[in-house]
């Protein structure tokens, strides 16, 4: 019994009775009395919970692994690599495809390509890869969606596009979930390879072109006209019109010096003939069609 702390405290405080038998040399009886005591709490079939550990969204996870034979997947499996889509989902798990064990998990997926599953480990928890996980959020989710999560695994140097490629090419095949909505992505950014600093830029960009607006070049590099000299990286810019919107979020100001920084850098642009606007978050999540008003009035003057 002893030897079963460490492994439960990993996995924050679940363990199946399978690891029970078999690393804490349990019987079935003994298992049951714990269970009759209230020491352990059932979770799914074959999985329970030490009373004194804390109902938890990781701990739901790493039950559902246990109980399923699988891996966290999808939706969970973006929220568990932090990808800043979901922030708590239901338990969600994959499966080979030849797994018929039963477990009261509603979110479960079989798969026929598990030996590609590229199973790692996060938080104690057995995941997907985050190559896998993306794919297979691709063929749950939009377009968008999936573009938010590739570009944040970037943003964060867990993936590249040219490991998104390689990962679509290993998986491809007909019918396979999620491949048509990767492969748009990637036709649609291999040329245009530029990830937003803060998911904010994209999110506006994507406001802005389904709302009619001139699609804007993210992250647009001003330079003085005469000396070719660096002035700023604005965040969304139609050099067409010399015109840019720099988005405000709250995460990338924090005090005095940054914001002078920032003011001079927006008055030398403003010197050499471009007109910037400061767009808050509040005003994307308020009303977002008098953003797209507003942009599409800020070009017709």
């Amino acid at each position: 019994m002893h030897g079963l702390a460490p492994l439960m405290r990993q996995q924050h405080g679940v363990i199946s009775r399978a690891q029970a038998r078999d690393i804490g040399q349990l019987s079935n009886r003994q298992i049951d009395r714990l269970i009759t005591a209230g020491e352990w709490e059932p979770i799914f079939r074959g999985v329970f919970r030490s009373a004194a550990a804390p109902v938890t969204w990781e701990s739901q996870l790493a039950a559902a692994a246990l109980a399923s034979g699988g891996v966290v997947s999808h939706r969970a499996a973006a929220a568990l690599w932090n990808l800043g889509v979901w922030k708590t989902p239901d338990p969600e798990v994959t499966v080979p495809v030849s797994q018929s064990k039963r477990s009261g998990i509603t979110r479960i997926h079989r798969t026929t390509q598990w030996a590609m599953i590229d199973q790692t480990v996060r938080c104690g928890i057995p995941v997907t890869g985050v190559e896998r996980t993306i794919l297979d959020c691709a063929g749950v989710s939009s377009f968008r969606t999936t573009e938010r999560l590739a570009e944040d695994a970037i943003r964060r140097n867990l993936t590249t596009w040219m490991d998104l490629v390689q990962c679509l090419q290993r998986h491809s095949r007909k019918g396979r979930n999620g491949c048509l909505t990767l492969r748009r992505l990637l036709d649609a950014r291999l040329g245009d390879q530029t990830v937003p600093l803060s998911d904010f830029g994209r999110l506006v960009s994507n406001l802005l072109e389904d709302g009619g607006v001139q699609r804007p070049v993210i992250e647009y590099r001003i330079t003085d006209a005469a000396t070719g000299q660096f002035i700023m990286q604005t965040d969304l810019a139609w050099p067409d019109h010399q015109k840019a919107w720099e988005l405000d979020g709250l995460q990338w100001h924090f005090g005095r010096q940054e914001v002078e920084r920032d003011r001079r850098k927006r008055n030398r642009a403003k010197a050499e003939g471009w007109s910037i606007q400061e767009i808050l978050w509040s005003m994307y999540v308020d009303d977002p069609a008098a953003l797209v008003d507003m942009a599409k009035k800020f070009l017709r003057n």
